[in-house]
């Protein structure tokens, strides 16, 4: 048996751009003549139980209110202004250029799911093509894809399912507990790659191996099953 594929739970295990993903909603409220304005703090706990689709309405309800504006309008205005902000150059987290390189000539697929939509996730990829050496990714199952966000496995299963490998030959690097929960449901060997999101609460991710610079090592020892190898 052998490693074929490693799916990235999120464009956050690719690069960083969470808060640039939190001021892109803040941009969406502003312009809808809202006075709403999530701090990272607010953004980070919304955030932590997963569904983009059900942020707006949960904070609504926190505030015991209806919202003024209907949610699925406020994330398309939501998700163009992130896309707006991710123009430049944007760097890859630690490690992740020199395993994707290792990856690629290993022979081994790479799959990305995330809960961002195709106009982020595009800017996001275009942004990041230099640091990739224009390694792309060979499927990609986006919000657009499924009924059900992370930490649903519905999109982990569609990528299983478009990788066209078995399950116990692939790995997933996750950098929200949301995305690591929707791996685990889907039977998949994990990595922990806590993103600033997940920074602060490490804790989330159970005892799963976990990783602060990505490499070749720690991946195929985490789909091995060697935790402890793994957690190092």
């Amino acid at each position: 048996m052998t490693l074929e594929a490693i799916i990235f739970g999120g464009i956050g295990a690719v690069t960083e751009c969470a808060e640039s993903d939190r001021n892109a909603w803040n941009a969406a409220f502003r312009a809808h003549g809202m006075d709403w304005d999530w701090s990272w703090d607010t953004y980070a706990e919304l955030m932590r139980a997963g569904g983009d689709r059900q942020l707006v309405t949960r904070y609504a309800a926190w505030r015991n209110e209806i919202c003024p504006v209907r949610p699925e309008l406020l994330d398309e205005t939501h998700q163009r202004r992130f896309a707006s902000m991710l123009t430049g150059p944007l760097p890859l987290r630690p490690g992740v250029g020199r395993t994707l390189g290792w990856l690629v000539r290993a022979g081994v697929q790479l799959g990305l799911v995330s809960r961002a939509g195709a106009v982020p996730v595009r800017a996001v990829l275009t942004s990041t093509a230099r640091a990739r050496s224009g390694i792309g990714f060979d499927v990609a199952v986006l919000r657009e894809d499924v009924t059900h966000l992370a930490p649903h496995p519905e999109a982990m299963t569609r990528a299983i399912e478009a990788l066209g490998v078995g399950r116990e030959c692939v790995a997933v690097v996750a950098d929200t507990p949301a995305s690591a929960q929707a791996a685990q449901d889907a039977g998949l060997a994990v990595l922990a790659f806590p993103g600033a999101l997940a920074a602060d609460t490490p804790e989330d991710f159970g005892t799963l191996p976990m990783a602060k610079v990505l490499s070749p090592e720690i991946l195929t020892s985490t789909w091995r099953g060697d935790l402890e190898t793994a957690a190092q």
